[in-house]
């Protein structure tokens, strides 16, 4: 996703959060071990009471949820935070590392488990941790890490290697690297077969907290890659630079492509695959003000076509009062063959019941704030976000597919 996307988050970063260090170096994760790591755990110094701000929050099962938050311990001490859910929306045992100056970006901005005691969080850098978070080592990479994605102990992980003058061309090619894991992360192989497909440093640099599905897995061996499209590129015109829908049915051996040429005009998209196969794309033109407009594209076949369903890209003036259109792109869940739940910074959470051709509001969940991560196992689901406070997140859950909602605040607790 794009800097104006995820707007709350933006301002966490930007005003207490993130890692002082550019570009990491180190080697490529390779079969025969582990990529250099270097250990920046333990506890921050109490020199005041700590103050905990949620970032993002990860729901790997059903009652499982892990939580990535910021810490300000002193005047000048922040440092990142990961914390395990134990009760609704109690996180508890918090572990800091990567401590940093108050004011500079955080290292990270996502966190995943893959349940079984391995923990990452990522985004641009990467910390890991294999006893269940409660110790993190550095895992230094040569590029940036968008996105982790965990199935049991099956972790693949993308990653976009941009050139060294990348910051300041915002267009500069980035090439994407995937590697895969079937022991937790503790060594990861290149996966060579999947097609060239660079992204833009500007879509990279503001790291995947700002796009949260680059990458997707329905099962261990299934897996989808979502490519950005280049902003300005032909409208309606299917290539390269529109958005590219990249599937493995074979854990990553073999690759089909497509792209939605709908979207090659488009500013952002964001991908879900439901449980049924089908994949919905929703893409964003040039965000303003809390506007943004969209238009979604389903997959009844796992991206090898696509059919348009809701369309104001083009800003009709059909489509200035549909709800979909306010608030910023950063959330699509696909819960099922009709159902799918939208949302992002400054935008409630909206729903769809007929394949993302129509939306409505969602009553309550993110009113007057944002929505940032989901996820949805059958009729019980997840959603994280705020209702405009970025120091206070909310955990709403439905158990009837979407029907009602429940909330409970996110708070951090010690022991």
């Amino acid at each position: 996703m794009t800097a104006a996307m995820r707007i709350a988050t933006l301002v966490i970063l930007a005003l207490v959060a993130a890692a002082c260090s550019s570009a990491s170096t180190g080697s490529s994760p390779a079969a025969s071990g582990p990529a250099t790591t270097s250990t920046i755990g333990g506890t921050s110094p109490s020199t005041q009471a700590v103050q905990y701000y949620p970032v993002w929050v990860d729901f790997p099962a059903p009652g499982q949820a892990w939580g990535l938050f910021w810490e300000q311990y002193s005047a000048q001490g922040c440092a990142m935070v990961v914390a395990r859910q134990g009760s609704p929306g109690v996180f508890a045992s918090p572990v800091a590392f990567g401590k940093f100056t108050c004011g500079n970006y955080m290292g990270v901005s996502e966190v995943a488990s893959d349940g079984q005691g391995d923990v990452f969080a990522y985004g641009p850098e990467l910390f890991v941790s294999h006893d269940a978070g409660r110790t993190f080592e550095r895992d230094l990479q040569p590029g940036a890490i968008l996105a982790v994605s965990a199935v049991g102990l099956s972790i693949w992980m993308l990653e976009a290697h941009c050139p060294p003058n990348a910051s300041q061309v915002v267009s500069a090619p980035c090439p994407l690297a995937l590697y895969t894991s079937n022991d937790g992360g503790r060594t990861f192989a290149l996966d060579a077969h999947l097609p060239p497909a660079p992204v833009r440093a500007g879509d990279v640099s503001h790291g995947p907290g700002l796009r949260n599905n680059w990458l997707q897995r329905p099962s261990a061996g299934v897996g989808y890659v979502f490519i950005p499209p280049f902003f300005g590129s032909q409208a309606g015109v299917s290539s390269p630079n529109a958005e590219g829908v990249y599937r493995s049915a074979d854990g990553g051996a073999s690759w089909t492509q497509s792209s939605i040429g709908g979207c090659a005009n488009a500013f952002d998209a964001e991908g879900s695959v439901n449980p049924q196969g089908q994949v919905m794309v929703i893409c964003a033109g040039g965000p303003t003000a809390g506007f943004q407009p969209k238009a979604a594209f389903v997959s009844p076949d796992g991206g090898a076509t696509w059919k348009t369903g809701f369309n104001c890209l083009s800003l009709s003036s059909t489509c200035m009062n549909e709800p979909l259109n306010n608030g910023y792109l950063g959330l699509v869940v696909f819960v099922s063959t009709t159902t799918a739940f939208a949302g992002g910074g400054r935008s409630q959470l909206l729903v769809s019941h007929d394949q993302g051709a129509s939306w409505s509001l969602v009553p309550g969940v993110g009113y007057n704030g944002d929505t940032y991560s989901g996820a949805f196992f059958g009729s019980l689901g997840y959603v994280f976000g705020d209702d405009g406070s970025v120091s206070q997140g909310y955990i709403w859950t439905t158990t009837d597919l979407g029907a009602s909602w429940d909330r409970v605040p996110v708070q951090v607790v010690s022991g």
